[in-house]
């Protein structure tokens, strides 16, 4: 019994402390990850084998100091499944070891899930038979850089890695009244449904600013930005029902030659919920007290009981002890001939049983 208490105790200890995690079936979920990623993503990276998938890859822009470039990734490949999540990588190095962008002085403003990272996982386009992923980044220092793709994914229970040919990227210094972003814009690259959403651009050597802007699915709409202040512009979209991807991208005018910024990443969804990690371990640890307190108590009443019991047997048995070796009274006050006390008070009672048998 008591090794029920212990097994019930560990138990509880392991259902009341154990975290909160959230699982990504068939892969990670986006990230900021080394391509060795691959041990964590589909399985132990030295099982790896080599992915039949084709990688292609292009670059939008001109690579001048804190201005964004574009690049554009496309897999495809008949190893590629339409059920499985397929991870594709924007990388700096093959060693596995700080290969990321922000490893080589590069910054990542948008991607084109939405969000800020160099690992994105989809799914195969039933239509195109490919997957298409998209990263506008940022040198952050004049350097050299060669950037690479790597794909991840599995199949037959079989983790499979490829990676596509290097691209070099020298960073260039900017020009002399060159219209461009400023060098600390960051765009935004979430908004809630349902709200109208006004989008801020920061520039500099910048006159005019013409905005071009497209749902998935739709054409695409030009506005004109409005200046709310030097070197600061800003416009409307409108708000999303659903879930939705916005692209949009600024053609800046000025004293120098007109440039256009790549295509920035705005997602529509729902808000995120929010886990107040405190209050989760607060209730966590008083979950674990209560438990042991339940545990404790019935222990306790465990061994009362058994004491009880046991103390109730000794009582029973001290009774019939005592009743056993009380004697019946004496026949006419007095031994019969050659009998002692102590054998009267053991034997006394079968005495008294015969004598009534013979009258």
């Amino acid at each position: 019994m008591f090794r029920r208490f212990r097994v019930l105790l560990v138990f509880c200890i392991l259902l009341s402390v154990s975290t909160f995690s959230q699982a990504n079936p068939g892969g990670v979920g986006d990230g900021i990850f080394d391509m060795q990623c691959g041990g964590a993503c589909h399985g132990d990276s030295s099982l790896n084998q080599t992915s039949s998938a084709l990688i292609e890859f292009e670059i939008e822009g001109t690579p001048y100091l804190e201005q964004p470039i574009s690049i554009n990734a496309v897999a495809s490949g008949s190893q590629l499944s339409i059920y499985d999540k397929i991870g594709l990588f924007l990388l700096t190095d093959t060693t596995g070891h700080s290969d990321t962008p922000k490893d080589a002085g590069w910054e990542v403003l948008s991607d084109s899930n939405g969000g800020t990272n160099n690992y994105l996982e989809g799914n195969i386009d039933v239509e195109t038979n490919n997957l298409s992923a998209s990263w506008t980044i940022k040198p952050t220092e004049l350097t050299t850089t060669t950037f690479y793709v790597s794909i991840h994914h599995g199949g037959d229970d079989i983790p499979y890695f490829g990676i596509s040919q290097g691209f070099e990227l020298e960073v260039l210094p900017i020009p002399d009244n060159l219209p461009r972003l400023a060098a600390d814009f960051t765009p935004q690259t979430s908004r809630d449904l349902g709200e109208e959403t006004i989008v801020k651009v920061e520039t500099e050597e910048v006159s005019s600013v013409l905005i071009e802007w497209k749902i998935e699915g739709s054409t695409t709409t030009t506005v004109i930005a409005n200046s709310s202040e030097i070197g600061t512009w800003q416009f409307n979209v409108p708000a999303s029902n659903q879930p939705s991807i916005l692209q949009w991208r600024a053609i800046l005018d000025g004293e120098g030659p007109s440039q256009t910024t790549p295509w920035f990443t705005l997602v529509a969804q729902e808000p995120p919920f929010e886990v107040d990690e405190a209050a989760v371990y607060l209730q966590s640890f008083a979950l674990f007290i209560f438990v042991i307190g339940i545990v404790l108590t019935l222990q306790i009443r465990y061994f009362k009981d058994i004491n009880e019991e046991k103390q109730w047997e000794q009582t029973e048995t001290i009774i019939e002890q005592n009743s056993s070796n009380n004697p019946p009274p004496l026949p006419n006050g007095q031994l019969p001939p050659g009998w002692t006390m102590e054998q009267w008070e053991w034997y006394g009672h079968e005495y008294i049983n015969e004598q009534e048998a013979i009258q």
